[in-house]
C-alpha cells in the first residue's frame, strides 16, 4: 500500500505543531512570555506525528520535515497569537485526552 497524502486537517495539526514549536523557543529564549508550552509542545508534537505517519503511512522523517518547514514558514510570517491560542488549546485537549487513556480505571465499589 503506498502512502496517502497529507490531507487538510494533517497540514492544520502540522501547522499547529509549528506555531507551538515557535512559541516554545521563544520562550526558551526570554523574548515571550505565557504559560511554558515547551515540554508539553515537545510531547505533543510527537503525539501528532505519530498519528500523522499512522494515519497516511508517510515515513516519519517526511512529516519531520514537515513540520520544520511549517516552523520555518510561521517564523518567516510572524505568528497569529490567535491561532496559536487556538493551537495551544487544541494540545492542552489532546494532551488530556492521551493522559486519560494512561489512567487505571477506579477500582470497582462492592454494593453492599
Amino acid at each position: 500500500m503506498s502512502p496517502a497524502p497529507l490531507t487538510e486537517a494533517h497540514q492544520r495539526d502540522i501547522a499547529c505543531v509549528a506555531d507551538i514549536a515557535v512559541l516554545a523557543d521563544a520562550q526558551k529564549r526570554g523574548v515571550e512570555g505565557g504559560a511554558n508550552v515547551q515540554q508539553q509542545g515537545r510531547r505533543w508534537a510527537g503525539i501528532v506525528g505519530d498519528r500523522i505517519v499512522f494515519e497516511t503511512g508517510q515515513p516519519r522523517e517526511l512529516v519531520a520535515f514537515a513540520m520544520q518547514e511549517a516552523a520555518k514558514a510561521s517564523i518567516k510570517q510572524g505568528q497569529n497569537v490567535t491561532q496559536r491560542n487556538v493551537c495551544i488549546r487544541q494540545m492542552q485537549r489532546e494532551l488530556a485526552a492521551a493522559d486519560a487513556v494512561g489512567q487505571p480505571l477506579p477500582k470497582p465499589v462492592k454494593a453492599r
